[in-house]
């Protein structure tokens, strides 16, 4: 089971999900774990997301994109004695063909997590993961 909430954004064309990371960027800042690994382990799960979700795309899609962000948090609200919401970062993209997936090109949903991502993926940092 991949942590956080994934929604199907846009079903057909470019399909895109979109799924909100935060509980798996804070384990990961938690267990201090080193940009490689923590980079491997979001765009494991982020295959997870996509296979759980690539059954509701549209068989008209021509590639699906699983966008992941996740919540950052401030400072310390001394009202609530909790830590305030400092809006949200797009960390990564994972974006595949559609007809790739669609035949299970290389088995991609069996991949374990030390394998690396096949080829026809395309995984890409566009933000940057909270200080460990």
């Amino acid at each position: 089971m991949v942590p956080g909430h994934a929604v199907l954004a846009r079903p057909t064309g470019e399909a895109l999900v979109i799924w909100d990371a935060t509980p798996l960027v804070a384990s990961i800042v938690a267990e201090k774990l080193s940009d490689a690994d923590a980079n491997a382990l979001v765009a494991h799960d982020a295959l997870r997301v996509l296979a759980k979700m690539q059954p509701n795309v549209e068989r008209a899609a021509t590639s699906i994109t699983v966008r992941v962000i996740y919540s950052k948090t401030g400072e310390v609200s001394p009202v609530y004695g909790t830590a305030t919401f400092a809006g949200v970062e797009r960390y990564a993209t994972l974006t595949a063909r559609a007809a790739d997936l669609r035949t299970d090109k290389g088995k991609w949903r069996e991949l374990d997590d030390k394998a690396a991502l096949p080829n026809w993926l395309t995984f890409t940092i566009i933000g940057k993961l909270p200080p460990r």
